[in-house]
């Protein structure tokens, strides 16, 4: 599999989130990148499979469905 460089405009928002991402992580911004490209595949063909998105939290075991667009 080759690799591509590419060029992209992010929005000041969107730019701060892959930074935050990035040092969170401790990885690259291309890295950050790339995990969050996979993870929205993810989620997305999980979807369009008829599978549901859920979030739950722990605490109080509230339960949220995620619908993506």
């Amino acid at each position: 599999m080759g690799v591509q460089k590419l060029s992209f405009n992010l929005s000041d928002t969107v730019l701060t989130a892959l930074r935050e991402m990035a040092e969170r992580d401790d990885v690259t911004l291309t890295e950050a990148l790339r995990r969050s490209i996979s993870t929205m595949k993810f989620l997305t063909d999980a979807q369009r499979a008829g599978k549901a998105v859920l979030i739950r939290d722990p605490e109080s075991r509230e339960t949220e469905r995620i619908v993506f667009q």
